[in-house]
């Protein structure tokens, strides 16, 4: 077990349903009337995985645009999941592949932040030399994230007028660029009936288990740190 949180950032456009995600998992909640989420909220759980016990803390987002990074708190929030957590939920709208745009360029963002924080001293001469951060066009990516991708709303799609524009073979498209840039599984999900979800949480436990040593090891650097700036050391005795 580690005592450190574990913490999921849940990221995504406006109305996709990330609140109401997370409101069925911790609560098994769903409400129907749409309330704009404009400030983050932090929710604190643990689960049992097998033998272990974990401590959860999750983070539900706004939509990070330019309309709220003026705002300092907002920023800060912005930076803080891209830099720490250690999970990411990437929510979208299967009925608007607008709203998969936008967590494409959220991954990107969040790969362009952590080059910068493990690095300070990475130039910008090293960060375009991963292309894969700015052009589609290249198949491999040198940073690995935590990502779940997560498809909300699929109780709409025999109803939504606007799936149109979105055919079968866009889905397949969708689906095949998450596994090859994301390097990530989708699940396909409705909140509002809580299909799926159960499957989305036993993803998460699975991922659980392989972020757990990098908790731990982050969690002993920074007490390191924290004996250093005190001018103490561990030594063994």
């Amino acid at each position: 077990m580690c005592d450190q949180p574990i913490q999921i950032a849940v990221l995504g456009d406006k109305a996709v349903g990330k609140t109401s995600i997370v409101r069925q998992w911790l609560s098994n909640d769903y409400s129907s009337t749409y309330t704009t989420t404009r400030l983050a909220t932090y929710n604190f759980t643990s689960l049992f995985n097998g033998q272990r016990l974990y401590h959860i803390r999750i983070i539900d987002t706004p939509r990070f645009d330019e309309t709220n990074n003026s705002d300092p708190q907002q920023e800060w929030v912005r930076m803080y999941c891209f830099r720490q957590a250690h999970v990411f939920l990437l929510v979208f709208d299967v009925n608007r592949e607008e709203t998969f745009n936008y967590i494409k360029n959220i991954y990107r963002e969040i790969i362009r932040v952590r080059l910068n924080y493990n690095n300070n001293s990475y130039s910008q001469q090293q960060i375009d030399n991963h292309p894969d951060l700015m052009n589609d066009d290249d198949d491999q990516s040198s940073i690995h994230l935590p990502v779940i991708v997560v498809a909300n709303k699929v109780d709409l799609i025999t109803t939504d007028l606007r799936l149109i524009n979105l055919n079968l073979t866009n889905s397949r498209d969708i689906l095949q660029y998450i596994k090859k840039k994301f390097k990530a599984n989708t699940i396909l999900c409705s909140a509002k009936y809580h299909w799926h979800l159960v499957l989305l949480f036993k993803e998460v436990c699975h991922m659980l288990e392989t972020v757990e040593d990098t908790v731990a090891k982050q969690a002993a650097q920074q007490a390191r740190r924290r004996l250093q700036q005190h001018g103490r050391h561990c030594r063994v005795m």
